[in-house]
């Protein structure tokens, strides 16, 4: 606790976001690589996989991730840290038996249909079942040093050395002339690694804050209904995460489905680069979780309105002209990962406009969960995934790729509106306005602007584009020093948990 509050909430959050933006960076590389190297149908069939192992790994979490880092952020708000070992005994054992049912499953599934993907093996796809389950406990590891307020452990391991590491991997695969077995292969190994660094910090953190990991226990019916209160919030999560990981991916699927893999292949770029702008979102949820649940456990109402009014005023003036310059020069973007992928440029832009409004809505998904709305949560995220599933049904077979980001842009909008108004209408939390309209006035009257006038006078190519990025920056910051205080970016900078 004493870190955080030395620290801030703008150390946290610009920790995670360099960490976020060098993830998404590296990402993207990889993208670029695949593309590359296996065109847009072996991509399609490299990103069908990789979105089926990062369903199952999400699913396999069973929400004890986001349950850790609630209740112990919450336990370190109420002097409670020595419940802290039972809690995570209470929130790995699930994880690692329902791990191992999927396991079994995939392995039944894949033996009795062992042509399920073309040219994968049966034994491939069980060990990246295994894999994916080691996946999911990585982000539980995670996310207990995240509720003990320690903001360096997870862009270090999850944002910058899996995503270096599977890099560096799949360069050697390439470079070798891998095919798509081989490639996957590549980004999949630096799993069981990563899981072993972050066991060892989370192990190492409870012991230093709590004691032993099997430390005696004082108040036995206490901490059960400790455990039962955890997995109601947990449980309910868990399920909510699988529907969040399913609208992630879904519409790849759908696309490879009802298309061509190569068709799969542009789109799944299309969303990646679209998602790289999520990074200032995940850098402010994972700075505001911890805080906003100890803030909301001491009943300081005040200070969780304070913190979510700043953090998206600051996600505003940072994430929108991302968007825009994805909008603007989309096709620019698109040409790095290869040839036939600047087809996905209408699509892009239609995501890019829905990923801005999602943005301008702050930390609200965080706030719901940390305020323990987790039913909530799971109501609307239920209702996106039937509406995007329709749509894309409906839309793809008449519009292709371009259907998709449709179904998806419309499936954000709504899923925000509706999350923004339980947030601040049935919860209460409604941030100051200013510091919003005055980052977004900003990002589109300057980035906006020089992006346009750059693409009509000298029109888009990746050197066009790059110019016009170092021009927009210097000048959005230029503008932005006297406007800090009405951006509330100063008030940010000072602020302190209590």
């Amino acid at each position: 606790m004493a870190e955080t509050r030395t620290r801030g909430i703008a150390w946290a959050g610009a920790v995670n976001l360099v960490g976020g933006a060098a993830g998404s960076i590296v990402g993207l590389l990889l993208a670029a690589v695949v593309g590359r190297q296996l065109g847009t149908e072996g991509a399609g069939t490299y990103f069908l996989v990789v979105a089926v192992f990062m369903i199952v790994s999400n699913v396999t979490e069973l929400g004890a991730d986001t349950g850790l880092v609630r209740y112990v952020s919450a336990a370190r708000a109420t002097g409670r840290l020595a419940d802290v070992p039972h809690l995570v005994r209470s929130a790995v054992r699930p994880v690692l038996v329902g791990g191992a049912l999927v396991v079994v499953v995939v392995a039944a599934v894949v033996w009795t249909h062992p042509d399920l993907v073309e040219g994968l093996s049966s034994r491939f796809l069980v060990g990246a079942a295994v894999l994916a389950v080691l996946s999911s406990l990585i982000a539980v590891m995670l996310s207990i040093s995240r509720g003990f307020g320690d903001v360096l452990t997870y862009p270090l391991l999850q944002n910058i050395a899996l995503p270096v590491l599977r890099l560096v991997g799949v360069v050697v695969v390439v470079s070798a002339g891998g095919g798509v077995a081989a490639v996957l292969t590549a980004w999949m190994a630096p799993v069981p690694v990563v899981l072993v660094l972050a066991t060892v910090v989370a192990v190492a953190m409870i012991r230093r804050r709590s004691g032993p990991v099997a430390g005696r226990v004082t108040d036995v019916a206490r901490l059960r209904r400790a455990s039962a209160e955890f997995w109601a919030f947990s449980a309910t999560r868990g399920i909510t995460a699988a529907v969040e990981i399913l609208l992630e991916w879904v519409d790849v699927v759908i696309v490879a489905a009802l298309t061509s893999p190569e068709e799969a292949g542009v789109y799944a770029v299309v969303t990646r680069c679209a998602r790289a702008g999520e990074v200032i979102q995940q850098a402010a949820r994972i700075a505001v979780g911890p805080q906003i649940s100890a803030a909301l456990a001491r009943g300081a109402a005040g200070e969780a309105r304070e913190i979510y009014g700043l953090v998206t005023a600051a996600m505003i003036w940072l994430a929108w002209p991302f968007f825009i310059v994805l909008a603007v020069f989309g096709d620019a973007v698109l040409t790095l990962f290869g040839p036939g992928f600047d087809a996905g440029w209408t699509s892009l832009a239609t995501l890019a406009a829905a990923m801005a409004v999602a943005t301008a809505a702050g930390t609200v998904q965080t706030i719901l969960l940390m305020g323990g709305r987790s039913t909530w949560q799971l109501a609307d995220k239920s209702g996106a995934l039937v509406l995007n599933v329709v749509l894309n049904l409906v839309l793809v077979p008449i519009w292709g790729i371009e259907g998709a980001a449709v179904a998806w842009a419309v499936t954000i909008v709504v899923d925000t509106a509706v999350v923004a108004y339980q947030v601040q209408q049935l919860m209460g939390l409604r941030p100051h306005g200013r510091p919003l309209m005055v980052a977004a006035a900003l990002s589109i009257g300057v980035v906006g602007s020089v992006c346009l006038a750059a693409r009509l006078l000298l029109g888009s190519s990746v050197p066009v584009m790059l110019g016009t990025i170092a021009v927009a920056a210097g000048v959005h910051l230029a503008a932005s020093f006297p406007l800090r205080h009405r951006l509330g970016l100063v008030d940010l900078v000072a602020h302190r948990s209590s």
